[in-house]
């Protein structure tokens, strides 16, 4: 299921320079890849936020920037992914990163083309947070 984005959101991309505006959106994913230390992992980790190219999740391991990781949908989708920034906060403990798809090409929870769905971003977007 993808979502309609008006036109003022824009892909993320090297030769953009501002990152494309971000929606708030928690979607659970299985993340997998190796830290910063090149221990493989498997975990489930929540989305923050979201755009059309990529997204910032809450995590719980150290990563660095550049990292490929795949990420794995509720509904099984698979997502190549490159980690963009990392920043730890010490205060909740938790460790948060962005990323961009490493394949722009392929579907995502949000999208600038048409979908062919008539229904307002919104009610995508609530359907989306059911998840």
């Amino acid at each position: 299921m993808l979502m309609k984005l008006p036109d003022s959101f824009k892909k993320d991309s090297p030769k953009n320079t501002k990152p494309s505006k971000r929606i708030p959106l928690r979607i659970r994913f299985k993340v997998t890849g190796k830290d910063e230390n090149g221990f493989a992992f498997e975990e489930y980790d929540e989305s923050v936020d979201i755009s059309a190219g990529g997204e910032c999740l809450i995590f719980m391991k150290d990563i660095k920037k550049g990292e490929s990781l795949k990420l794995y949908s509720p509904k099984g989708g698979f997502f190549l992914v490159s980690v963009r920034w990392f920043r730890y906060d010490m205060r909740k403990n938790v460790r948060y990163f962005g990323f961009q798809l490493a394949k722009p090409g392929n579907p995502w929870v949000l999208t600038n083309g048409e979908t062919g769905s008539s229904r307002s971003n919104l009610s995508t977007l609530r359907r989306f947070e059911k998840l």
